[in-house]
């Protein structure tokens, strides 16, 4: 690892000169940039309003708001919920609070989750930062730690179908889930952040926010943050280190906001593999199957030696959005690119058929007692442009717009001797993937209280694969799809009381084969589109301290795609194809009780049956029931929530078996407080300095989150015990 310490001058510089700037921040004018620029009034899936130096007391009084007028089912989770999980956990942990949401770490959360929502996995649910398509247009996998904390989210909106066609992006099934970063403060801030916890956790970083500047040409507020956050590892043998840098800046350019962000993420951690029933019961729940020693006690290599099991990548992305208005048309323009590289490593005392650096194909074997070293390696440059622009036309309000997207996806399984010698690749795998989707909204008031909404979307992905290992081996190995579908989406939202709003919705959503669709014995070239039919009727209301939204679900889903035996000749072959049909239906029920400034609380239920019909198979991660209660209190200067959580049976997919998880139950804690007048706050020049202590697990509670291995004899992943989190903040 690289020294620390340029990175700690440069931070500890740039707080000493903007520390002189802060002093003047409450005579500056604000110019043309407030901090209301660039919201995306108007558009569908428009970003909660707000800056690094401001937090709604309506955002601590809830974790949750509904658009009551939306002709879908819209949920907004608060500023206030990011900035009560641990700030080095993945952002994701704010759906633990979802009806029908389940959240798991497999290990820790900042090494990422595995969401599912209404049974569907996260490779089905389209992931959104600042209006970005977040999966990966290959495989429509995504991984939660990569992209921003938790402490830059201004909020977050959580649409649980596929619901409107002005959303782009892809694997809709379970929902979307669109995050959105802080503005800048027309304010200077100088914020350095520190904090410590369980198993040799900690981080260190901070957050400088320019204030306004070239305010008579060009007015401009940008961000910059800077953290690391490590542990050593103690507890399940799996160590971890991450480095962050993230940038954001508002410009104000003629009719319009020019935003720029960028945000680079390094991440290394140890995998924890689990362990058997047996070995937990002899080692306790902190063995991990994975360990530290290279050697066996016969004294032959290790192939569960923790420095061979590992994940190492580098994440970027940037993006720079024009918005603005010419008279009553609203505009904007996001042109972005994704640069990713790493690899998961891994170890094998078996031999190998490889391609060569020389292009030839051969076989190699370790030395004696000695192992092969093995990289899965994933080279991702992704780049696109999402238009948009919003009309009114007479009575009708149209949003036009237009998603494309250019993957470009190197996949390679490289095996190295112990000496890092490179030897060959069991696969090389080149993947260009383009996607296409214009899509139109209409909405509609033929009279005040009701609102009609018609949408439609056209999706248009072509794909080229070369397997050069095969083309090698004289097999096929290049191949060229495409694929097309037609999806509309309508809704409806009738105000029946002021306080009282129901919605109907109908929508579908198609996803096209990943490029697994080449990895079976057999390429099927009829492989098709998996679709969904999306219904959901819901309402609404508000009753003095009381807001509600209830909502019934179904998604019909087909041409679900499942590995299917064949006969070729004489021989079974394995095919993908669309073979499977399911059903995810349901309820949810979500709750907000604002008793006054101090207490107020929230109450969720969901109810889901979630099935493959086809298999007669359950969904993995997809209980029959969820619950989640918690209280918030604020009072001058401190803030406290507690909350509990509890998930009915659920199974997990190992291989064609599935294994029970059995039902599970926990709680979390966290506490604030901030000194508006710190000690020593005139001598060392705070504004205000806020503590926190993230309390998980209270109960220390054990469950199983996960299996590996075999279904035969297979690992148990449970949940971390009872751990701590404390950070301190101090704003100048």
């Amino acid at each position: 690892m690289r020294s620390n310490k340029p990175l700690l001058l440069s931070l500890a510089a740039a707080l000493s000169a903007l520390s002189q700037l802060s002093a003047h921040a409450d005579t500056q004018s604000l110019g043309t940039v407030t901090g209301s620029a660039s919201s995306s009034t108007g558009f569908f899936g428009s970003a909660p309003n707000l800056n690094v130096g401001h937090t709604p007391k309506e955002d601590i009084q809830r974790v949750q708001k509904f658009n009551k007028t939306a002709t879908n089912q819209e949920t907004e989770i608060t500023k206030g919920q990011f900035q009560m999980i641990s700030p080095t956990d993945s952002y994701t942990q704010v759906l633990n609070t979802l009806p029908n949401a389940v959240v798991v770490s497999s290990g820790d959360s900042m090494d990422g989750d595995d969401v599912y929502i209404n049974g569907f996995s996260k490779s089905l649910i389209n992931f959104t930062l600042d209006g970005i398509p977040l999966n990966d247009n290959d495989s429509y996998t995504y991984y939660t730690n990569e992209f921003i904390p938790s402490v830059l989210v201004s909020g977050a909106k959580y649409y649980p179908g596929a619901e409107s066609a002005a959303l782009p992006g892809l694997a809709a099934f379970g929902g979307a889930f669109a995050t959105y970063s802080l503005k800048p403060s027309p304010f200077p801030i100088v914020r350095p952040i520190v904090g410590a916890g369980s198993f040799g956790k900690y981080n260190y970083g901070g957050l400088i926010n320019t204030g306004l500047f070239a305010k008579n040409f060009a007015p401009t507020s940008a961000w910059i943050y800077v953290n690391q956050t490590q542990r050593d590892g103690y507890f399940q043998n799996n160590g971890a280190i991450q480095s962050q840098f993230l940038f954001k800046s508002i410009t104000q350019v003629g009719p319009g906001n020019l935003t720029l962000f960028f945000t680079q993420n390094n991440q290394r951690f140890n995998y924890y593999n689990g362990a058997t029933a047996q070995q937990i019961d002899q080692f306790g729940r902190d063995y991990n199957s994975y360990t530290s020693n290279l050697y066996n006690p016969n004294g032959t290599v290790n192939t569960n030696y923790s420095g061979f099991n590992y994940n190492n990548y580098l994440n970027w992305l940037g993006y720079a959005k024009y918005e603005g208005h010419l008279g009553r048309v609203h505009f904007s323009d996001q042109f972005y690119y994704y640069y990713g590289n790493g690899f998961g490593a891994g170890a094998t005392t078996y031999s190998q058929t490889v391609l060569t650096p020389n292009d030839t194909i051969a076989t190699v074997r370790p030395a004696s007692g000695q192992v092969l070293l093995r990289n899965s390696v994933n080279n991702t440059h992704r780049w696109g442009n999402i238009a948009k622009i919003l009309v009114p036309l007479g009575p009708v309000d149209s949003e036009i717009g237009f998603w494309f997207n250019h993957n470009n996806t190197l996949h390679d399984s490289r095996y190295l001797s112990m000496s890092n010698v490179y030897l060959g690749s069991s696969y090389y795998e080149p993947v260009v993937t383009n996607t296409y989707e214009p899509f139109l909204v209409l909405n509609y008031k033929p009279i005040d209280a009701l609102k009609l909404t018609a949408g439609l979307k056209y999706l248009y992905v072509s794909r080229s694969f070369v397997d050069d290992v095969a083309l090698a081996r004289g097999r096929p190995g290049q191949f060229d799809v495409n694929f097309s579908s037609v999806l509309p989406s309508v809704g409806a939202n009738l105000r029946i009381l002021p306080n009282w709003h129901a919605y109907v919705n109908y929508s579908e959503n198609s996803n096209p084969p990943g490029y697994n669709q080449f990895y079976t014995g057999t390429y099927n070239a009829n492989l098709q589109p998996q679709r969904a039919k999306t219904y959901s009727v819901g309402t609404n209301w508000e009753l003095g301290p009381w807001s509600s939204q209830l909502q019934a679900f179904r998604v019909d889903f087909s041409n679900y795609i499942l590995s299917t035996t064949i006969q070729v000749g004489s021989f079974n072959q394995s095919v993908l194809a669309n073979a499977g049909k399911a059903i995810n239906q349901g309820i949810s029920w979500q709750n907000n009780v604002v008793l006054n400034d101090i207490f107020s609380a929230y109450a969720n239920v969901g109810i889901l049956d979630a099935r493959l019909t086809s298999a007669g198979q359950p969904f993995p991660y997809a209980p029959h029931h969820t619950e989640a209660l918690g209280f918030i209190g604020r009072y001058h200067g401190f803030q406290g929530t507690i909350s509990f959580h509890e998930m009915g049976n659920s199974y997990y997919s190992l291989g064609s078996s599935f294994l029970p998880l059995g039902s599970r139950f926990y709680s979390n804690m966290s506490l604030r407080y901030t000194f508006n007048n710190a000690p020593l706050s005139n001598t060392l020049g705070f504004k205000k300095v806020t503590t926190a202590l993230n309390l998980n697990n209270l109960f220390d509670r054990s469950y199983i989150v996960s299996y590996s291995g075999s279904s035969s004899n297979p690992y148990q992943k449970l949940n971390l015990p009872f751990n701590v989190y404390a950070s301190l903040d101090a704003t100048f």
